[in-house]
């Protein structure tokens, strides 16, 4: 089977999005797929590739197909990748949107000039978090005449209204009745209207299928998968013999993970430490936020292999965190299930979903989302003690959330929309 790929985050970048797409693409080429993946040049978290070469993670440069032409690359997994066009994006919500909606046009716009015909592919997948890919996917198999598979990873539409997408971009420039429209009739109904139009939606939680399907759309679910190196790591233990408990994050560092309210807390709690390592458009915010309140946090750039490594070695808990806003209560963040594999005891400030993931496997300790009181009341018990978590959540990892149930998942849905 011939499958196309659109996303605008895709290796050698890091993180959540990025490992996902690597281990599926890796499972198709392995079935015997033919794979080709759309995608910006990598530059994500930062707005240009000379500065991702030279972060801590931009060691890995792909290899030009001289057969194919300066902008197709061969990927390491075995797939070909199609490099479109993106803009030197910024912190502000208005130039990442600029970013994927130029990226996304570019990707259509390459696709469709040298994909036709006997090039076409059997199915299109398009992804989020870059809601624009979604669109440049109906457009694509639309026009290719192929199945499209919307992977909805985020909760769109419901975001929109959430984060006042229309609103932080454009409403300096806007009248507020237009940005409300926007917001709440134009893009949801656009949005929807691409997910009806879908052969296949795949979500990754079970809460926001249930909403889906309220809105008469079918979608599977398809959570993020573990790897199994993770799934064979021994217990997590603390080896440091100070009293104090470290607190460690990894991962974006956005507006949608709220770390203020991690940080505000922290500052309330003696015997508290907290790391964040990571990138991300708050960074800049919450470093002010911590030198004012004088909180007992570390910054660290994003990294991978031995020098993360060394970070968990010094982490008693992990921090997974979410924004109070509706549609996160219908949202998992991957590195969850990283965390209940490793038998990290976590620190989630999630609601929904994930929070009852969270208890029913008695995985750590959970606190509302904004809610500082809630989440200053957590860090207290993980003060008196933390407790290593026990099997259950592992075996619930295995069973829902490992990289050979994610990869099924994927050959049910491949079956069932093939021409």
């Amino acid at each position: 089977m011939k499958i196309l790929l659109l996303s605008h985050y895709y290796w050698p970048e890091v993180g959540a999005p990025q490992r996902r797409w690597a281990t599926l693409v890796s499972h198709f080429v392995r079935q015997g797929h033919q794979v080709v993946v759309a995608a910006p040049h990598p530059h994500y978290p930062h707005s240009r590739r000379d500065e991702f070469f030279g972060s801590a993670v931009g060691r890995f440069r792909t290899r030009v197909d001289a057969k194919l032409g300066g902008t197709w690359e061969l990927g390491e997994l075995g797939e070909r990748i199609i490099r479109v066009p993106y803009l030197h994006s910024g912190s502000s919500m208005a130039r990442q949107l600029l970013d994927q909606g130029v990226a996304s046009a570019g990707a259509v716009n390459a696709i469709i000039r040298r994909m036709g015909g006997p090039y076409a592919p059997d199915v299109v997948i398009s992804t989020t978090p870059a809601l624009p890919f979604l669109f440049a996917g109906d457009a694509v198999a639309r026009a290719l005449r192929v199945p499209h598979i919307a992977e909805v990873r985020d909760v769109w539409p419901d975001l929109i209204s959430d984060l006042s997408l229309v609103k932080n971009a454009v409403g300096k420039y806007l009248p507020r009745a237009a940005t409300a429209y926007l917001e709440e009739k134009v893009l949801p109904g656009l949005l929807t209207l691409v997910q009806r139009r879908a052969s296949a939606v795949v979500v990754t939680t079970e809460s926001f299928r249930y909403l889906l399907e309220r809105r008469g759309i079918r979608s599977e679910v398809v959570r993020s998968g573990v790897g199994q190196s993770e799934i064979d790591q021994l217990p997590h233990r603390c080896t440091v013999a100070d009293c104090d408990r470290k607190l460690l994050y990894v991962g974006t560092v956005g507006r949608s993970q709220d770390l203020s309210s991690a940080i505000a807390a922290a500052s309330r709690v003696p015997g508290i430490k907290l790391r964040i390592v990571g990138d991300g458009a708050d960074r800049a915010n919450l470093e002010t936020l911590a030198r004012t309140l004088g909180a007992p946090v570390e910054f660290f750039e994003q990294t991978t292999g031995q020098a993360l490594a060394e970070h968990w070695e010094w982490a008693d808990v992990g921090l997974v965190s979410l924004g109070d806003v509706p549609a996160h209560a219908l949202t998992v963040p991957s590195k969850l299930y990283s965390l209940m594999a490793r038998r990290v005891p976590i620190l989630g400030i999630v609601a929904g979903e994930a929070a009852e993931i969270i208890s029913e496997n008695r995985a750590g300790v959970v606190a509302r989302p904004g809610d500082v009181d809630s989440i200053v009341t957590a860090l207290q018990a993980l003060v008196q003690g933390v407790k290593s978590p026990d099997s259950v959540g592992h075996e619930w990892v295995v069973n829902h959330a490992s990289v050979d149930v994610m990869g099924a998942e994927y050959d049910r849905i491949l079956e069932r929309v093939r021409p």
